[in-house]
């Protein structure tokens, strides 16, 4: 590669996103976020850059750090750990629930984005001071709701419960389980199996374990009335009350553990028949925000949006736009000029001169002739006549 190739080359991970797939990406943005409003979320954004330490609950591997003045700082790694550093700070005294949400980049090594990228954005709501079934089918529904919104169609939501995956190694030493649950986040079940199996687990133990990680749908009902399973039950039930899907969304799935290690309770994740890996994923982490000094409850959820932009784009879905762009030529400077803020006074995006590039907005070419008519297609018209044809103009022209 010549030295000039070098200079235009990006880091690994990195890449453009081009007009089209931006527009996309904004009308993601401005559907998810009306959605999480509709149910009381308001907005925050934290800072780009963490000291390290704070971000210490993703795998320090996937994480982008760098040395500033001695200080070890780490690139956004997990929008949820900097909300609760967020919480701990600034609404430490605060009464009542907090309803925080937020569509912002984080920067991370994840094998789940498309081509590795190490930056994307990533959407999402957390629900801090409330407890229980209610709380839970809250964040469920949300998230039912802002991706119908959006009109992903091929999409389900499968509920797990972290309580019922501890239970089933809760007479391993405490150090054991967290490592068991380690290679369980990194779907290494084989290697979960072995290291409980050299931890003297018994083998009718073992295999308890593995009949109840691959129980999903009705077979729920299997395991009686444990009370993992009875939350798990009245959440469902309680989130589809609140947002009502057609067919049921939520399908409950023991084997459901989320990659990041602090949930602990409700847990879930969107999948799709179009995409590889999960959408979305979140569920209940209680003990989070106390080691920011801040002990409260908290649920939330994560979109990742390049998968979500994804499963959309193969269910078919576009970018609407009410009204063409007009590529407007012709007539003197002043007179164009005139009648482009005329059009603009009639809800059109105007252009001067030609267009190369439009992010898949229909082009309108429209000539001047005077302050008061403009050539479309050889015919001249008024404007409010041009205004009239160029509200039904369909592809490009």
């Amino acid at each position: 590669m010549s030295a000039a190739n070098d200079d235009l080359a990006l880091p690994r991970g990195f890449r453009d996103i081009l007009p089209t797939e931006a527009r996309e990406l904004h009308a993601i943005e401005r559907t998810l976020m009306e959605a999480f409003e509709r149910y009381g979320y308001v907005p925050l954004e934290p800072p780009s850059v963490e000291f390290a330490r704070a971000a210490s609950t993703v795998d320090e591997r996937r994480m982008m750090r760098f040395l500033d003045q001695g200080n070890l700082l780490a690139l956004r790694p997990d929008v949820t750990t900097a909300l609760a550093r967020v919480v701990a700070q600034r609404y430490r005294e605060a009464q009542g629930a907090l309803r925080l949400s937020y569509f912002t980049t984080v920067f991370r090594q994840d094998r789940s984005m498309r081509g590795s990228e190490r930056e994307y954005d990533q959407a999402g709501v957390e629900l801090i001071g409330p407890t229980g079934a209610v709380a839970d089918a809250e964040i469920l529904a949300l998230l039912c709701d802002a991706l119908t919104s959006l009109g992903l169609r091929s999409f389900t939501i499968e509920v797990g419960h972290m309580g019922a995956v501890r239970a089933l190694f809760a007479d391993l030493p405490a150090a054991t389980v967290e490592t068991v649950l380690e290679r369980l986040r990194g779907s290494d079940l084989v290697g979960a199996f072995r290291v409980a199996a050299d931890a003297g687990m018994p083998a009718d133990r073992l295999e308890h374990a593995r009949r109840t990680l691959a129980v999903r749908g009705r077979g729920i009902e299997a395991l009686g009335d444990l009370a993992c399973v009875r939350d798990l039950r009245e959440t469902i039930h309680l989130a589809r009350e609140l947002f009502a899907g057609d067919p049921p969304w939520g399908v409950p799935d023991l084997g459901v553990i989320p990659a990041l290690p602090y949930y602990t309770g409700i847990v879930f994740e969107v999948v799709s028949p179009h995409v590889g890996a999960p959408i979305a994923t979140g569920g209940r982490y209680d003990e989070l925000l106390a080691r920011y000094g801040t002990d409260r409850a908290a649920t939330g959820f994560g979109i990742a949006v390049p998968l979500l932009h994804q499963a959309l784009v193969a269910d078919g879905w576009k970018v609407s736009f009410d009204a063409p762009l007009v590529s407007l030529e012709g007539g003197d400077d002043a007179v164009r000029l005139r009648v482009a803020a005329a059009l603009r006074g009639r809800g059109f995006a105007v252009a001067l001169g030609g267009v190369a590039e439009s992010a898949g907005r229909a082009i309108v070419r429209a000539e001047v002739v005077s302050a008061e008519r403009v050539r479309i297609d050889g015919r001249e018209l008024p404007l409010d006549a041009a205004a009239r044809e160029l509200s039904q103009a369909g592809p490009n022209r």
